[in-house]
């Protein structure tokens, strides 16, 4: 008699277990993509430096060649040169390069985690609001940190999720942290973003609707 009643037990049990959604960080939304060798991660702080002195001086030459430059700056590009060429870097191979790194770095901000497609996940964020309604919102991007996409660069795709609220929430302030819950669905789009200094076209690749979301209070 035991074991039967045990039965439906474990049947809830297990159900509530699937229940509870997946909850995930930022770096799950990364897909895998191929290993390539970055020859700059190799480089120094101070080589990297040198190698953008000499590397926009060069392109300003070939593409403003009426364009005066002054003494300073084509001395600062040679001198930039010489002590790359003195630490033994081969200057054309890494501007041959890259061109190719910025492509396999752009494919790799558009790769998805497939695994995650249209599962109930949980994870926390920045609420970076699309349309305001009296000081409420129910459009968002979440975003990985503060100032993403207004006062710093645009996060990778695979690093914006465009979220729609199953219930508007309050603004209390510009990138306010929060919570969200809910199905997540593999969606490439992009969305115009309209700031202070001008519209910005914002690539995405997750959306999120009828999400429970949450301010988000850190625990310690």
């Amino acid at each position: 008699m035991k074991k039967f009643l045990l039965i439906p037990f474990l049947i809830i049990l297990t159900s509530m277990v699937q229940a509870q959604p997946m909850k995930i960080d930022w770096q799950d939304l990364q897909g895998k993509v191929p290993p390539y060798q970055d020859p700059f991660a190799d480089l120094t702080e101070d080589q990297l430096y040198k190698l953008s002195v000499y590397g926009r001086v060069t392109e300003m030459k070939k593409l403003f060649p009426s364009y005066d430059l002054s003494d300073a700056m084509l001395k600062e590009a040679e001198d930039a040169k010489a002590q790359l060429v003195k630490e033994n870097i081969d200057i054309d191979d890494m501007f041959a390069q890259r061109d190719i790194i910025m492509e396999k770095r752009k494919k790799a901000a558009l790769v998805t985690n497939d695994l995650l497609a249209d599962k109930e996940i949980e994870m926390s964020g920045y609420m970076l609001a699309l349309e305001f309604d009296n000081g409420e919102v129910s459009e968002f991007l979440l975003v990985p940190t503060i100032g993403a996409c207004s006062h710093k660069p645009i996060p990778p795709a695979n690093q914006l999720i465009y979220v729609k609220a199953k219930k508007s929430i309050t603004a209390g302030s510009p990138y306010m942290p929060i919570k969200i819950t809910g199905k997540l669905r593999i969606t490439p789009s992009t969305q115009d973003l309209y700031l202070v200094d001008g519209k910005k076209e914002i690539k995405m690749a997750y959306s999120l609707e009828d999400a429970i979301v949450e301010p988000f209070i850190a625990t310690h």
